[in-house]
């Protein structure tokens, strides 16, 4: 799902930060109406392709007849512009419009020469008829794809056609990759090194381009919230003679005076009808206050006016550059997305300048090749997110050997491993693909798609996955896997689960995980477990949120499970806000046909990252993990006993919230009865926690008295080997409570496998 713009109005500090309740609803088609329903589709699409040429000449029309920077100001100001109220709640006025309906308008109006561009001021009703209109153009685009593939012949081809409509939805409507301080921040990192060069060859480096559409994007919000505030200080005049009044005096360039303006309205003039004409009066302004100089910026970006022009003209076209254009090429590779600006002499018309900051790869991408220095940006991409995976898995999992650039030779076969994690009896083998996405592959063609899905998805998992059946060959027995596991600092024998990702730069997000339309296609083996792929930005997020090693472990693991356990439709960020609320406890899920779409579970963390971009502070989004649960996985982080990693994930596997309060209740009430009964040789004194997932282990919690301390490891292999023999599930894991120190969650913790293995980690 797309992440939502950026931009907003600062406020008071926020009070609350509520997470998203997870609701659960289905939708479908009966079998037996598939055919009415697609003849009803096929025909609202040829409605909407028969109407395009008629709606592209009323567009041109009304360019040619009204202000179009004063029309796109306004589409921008009321349709886009959002804010944060004091719970850090963004809001935006318009639900229907979004930022690619802009980016289209506006290249529409490029394609129309800048000597035949209108004068008149855009009216009330004609911005109504744009509003209405932007929608139903931007899904014409739709309609022609569903005409040109109508019914396909096979499942292959069908699984082809929704990987096309995927990413081509992705790359029409979906924007901002990042949160914007994190693209600002990730995107000057990235090419820093480079900024000497780029320098040289254009006269300004991507630092600068970054700073400066910084301060234009911050000057034009600054220049909408003070429109705003002003019109909103006029419009609070009871009667008509009042709104006057403030307008004059809220707005002192105005000519003439109040009672004269006030003497032109015709007999009988209603409230609603001044504050319309005021408010259109006013709006006038909008595409001025869209305009900036390079003198403007320039002392607020800390930059010279020949740098700021240098980095504005980049990003700009003069008036009418898309004359003669192909419309339908508007949709999927729109020339807007790499220069958002209108470059007026000397001035420059930003309407929608955070446009920069949402494709800011293409730009860098597009600079390069004007520069030469192509190469040079890809062997930095490539250094850049190697070092960043590093790094972030060296700040997620405290303690543990973190070694990049892991080289590695078993029987012949010669492998490279980008990050090699192992943590107690983990294993974490991550993979990062700084490989770019083509305009070829974001316009669906399918070469380019199965080329980049061969390079960033499954190239990189197949890796990982050699490496991961070397480790388990070497805990088997292999002596040749075995021998080179030692030089990786791997015990085989100590490893009990192997988590794979891999990490990429650009925003895959929608075709990463799509594994059951990629084995359809056969773009994938079909006996292969595919990785995870997730984008940096998106890791940087999850490690911040995920508080725990434990959690961050067990987020990457489940992953990995979820993805093969749905057919998927949403972005990393709505997987994060899932596994927030649900733990990817959804075993009751599993199994059920259609697409699984977490939409909007990204919420409170888009309220997060959002609010405190704003500069308002919320609360930070939390795991629902419950008191008793969450206090064992903290003394199992700061004590770390051996096996201790693998005793947090079976426990965080075992239950949902909801489940997990239920578990706390059963052990808090075995607590009376132990106390009361356990002279009793047959008293109860365990609870047993079964998840319906066979794969994942049994739970124990045992519940003892001081004077059984001397049996505590007797006993407690004694429950598991009750609870083992008829289990097909992944082992069990016990955690020992003593009614005398309740203060601590445990104090022992034994584990056994499917063969009944037990060992101590206390």
């Amino acid at each position: 799902m797309p992440k939502k713009d950026r931009r907003k109005k600062k406020q008071s500090k926020a009070t609350s930060n509520k997470p998203v309740k997870v609701e659960m609803s289905s939708f479908g088609v009966p079998v037996e109406d598939h055919a009415a329903f697609n003849e009803a589709v096929l025909k609202a699409a040829k409605a909407g392709v028969d109407e395009f040429p008629k709606m592209l000449e009323r567009f041109g029309k009304l360019f040619r007849d009204r202000d179009p920077m004063g029309m796109i100001a306004s589409m921008s100001m009321y349709s886009l512009m959002g804010f944060v109220t004091d719970e850090g709640v963004f809001r935006k006025p318009s639900r229907d419009i979004e930022q690619h309906h802009v980016e289209l308008l506006q290249a529409i109006m490029m394609t129309v020469p800048g000597d035949e561009w209108g004068i008149r001021p855009p009216t009330a009703d004609v911005m109504q008829a744009l509003h209405d209109e932007a929608p139903k153009l931007a899904n014409t685009f739709l309609f022609q794809r569903l005409l040109a593939e109508g019914d396909e012949p096979d499942e292959a081809a069908k699984a082809l056609a929704s990987l096309q409509v995927s990413i081509r939805l992705h790359t029409q409507a979906v924007r901002n990759w990042g949160y914007y301080s994190a693209v600002n921040r990730i995107t000057k990192e990235l090419h820093e090194p480079l900024n000497a060069a780029f320098v040289e060859k254009l006269g300004f480096g991507i630092s600068d381009l970054i700073d400066v559409m910084a301060v234009v994007v911050k000057e034009h919000e600054k220049r909408s919230s003070e429109h705003s505030t002003t019109l909103a200080k006029v419009l609070r005049g009871k009667t008509i003679t009042q709104m006057v009044r403030l307008y004059y005096k809220y707005v002192p360039e105005l000519k003439g005076d109040p009672e004269g303006l006030i003497a032109t309205f015709p007999p009988g003039v209603s409230r609603d009808g001044v504050m319309s004409f005021i408010m259109q009066h006013f709006d006038l302004r909008l595409a001025d206050r869209a305009t900036f100089t390079p003198d403007e910026i320039a002392p607020l970006a800390e930059r010279t006016p020949n740098v700021v022009e240098k980095v504005l003209r980049a990003v700009s076209r003069p008036p009418g550059d898309l004359a003669g254009a192909n419309p339908d090429f508007l949709f999927l590779s729109n020339p807007i997305w790499t220069a958002p600006g209108i470059d007026l002499g000397d001035r420059f018309f930003f309407a929608i300048p955070q446009v920069v900051q949402s494709h800011i790869n293409a730009v860098v991408r597009g600079l390069a090749e004007r520069a030469g220095l192509t190469v040079q940006l890809e062997r930095r991409r490539a250094r850049y997110l190697e070092s960043k995976l590093e790094e972030i898995l060296t700040r997620a999992l405290p303690g543990a050997a973190v070694t990049p650039g892991v080289k590695w030779e078993i029987a012949g076969e010669q492998g490279e491993t980008d990050a090699l994690v192992v943590l107690d009896r983990i294993v974490i083998i991550a993979e990062a693909k700084s490989h770019r996405l083509t305009p070829e592959a974001l316009r669906g063609a399918p070469a380019r798609m199965k080329r980049h899905v061969q390079d960033l998805i499954v190239d990189p998992s197949l890796q990982s996955a050699r490496l991961g059946a070397f480790i388990e060959a070497a805990k088997a027995g292999d002596e040749a896997a075995g021998a080179v596991m030692k030089t990786l600092g791997i015990d085989p024998v100590k490893v009990d689960r192997i988590i794979r990702f891999s990490l990429t730069l650009d925003d895959f997000s929608v075709l990463s995980s799509a594994e059951a339309d990629f084995k359809a296609v056969g773009w994938v083996p079909n006996d292969h477990h595919l990785a995870p792929t997730i984008l940096l930005a998106d890791l940087e997020c999850i490690v911040d949120i995920l508080d725990s090693p434990l959690l961050v472990a067990h987020y990457l693991s489940e992953r990995s499970y979820f993805q093969k356990a749905f057919d998927l439709l949403g972005d990393e960020l709505d997987f994060l806000g899932l596994y927030l609320d649900t733990g990817f406890n959804l075993a009751g899920l599993e199994g059920h046909a259609g697409v699984f779409s977490p939409s909007g579970m990204s919420t409170p963390i888009d309220r997060y990252y959002e609010s405190r971009d704003a500069g308002i502070q919320l609360p930070k989004p939390k795991a629902r993990v419950q008191p008793y649960y969450r206090a064992i996985i903290d003394r199992l982080t700061e004590r770390r006993p051996t096996g201790w990693t693998m005793a947090g994930l079976h426990l965080l596997s075992s239950a949902d919230p909801a489940e997990q309060r239920k578990i706390e209740s059963g052990v808090n009430k075995l607590r009376w009865m132990v106390r009361k009964n356990f002279r009793d040789p047959k008293h109860i004194n365990s609870v047993v926690v079964q998840p319906p997932s066979k794969r994942k282990a049994k739970v124990v919690f045992y519940v003892f008295p001081e004077e059984h301390r001397a049996n505590l490891k007797a006993n407690s292999e004694q429950l598991m080997a009750e609870t083992l023999p008829e289990s097909e599930h992944d082992g069990c894991v016990l955690f020992a409570r003593c009614l005398d120190e309740w203060e601590k969650p445990y104090v022992a913790v034994l584990m056994a496998d499917g063969s009944s293995r037990t060992e101590e980690a206390s």
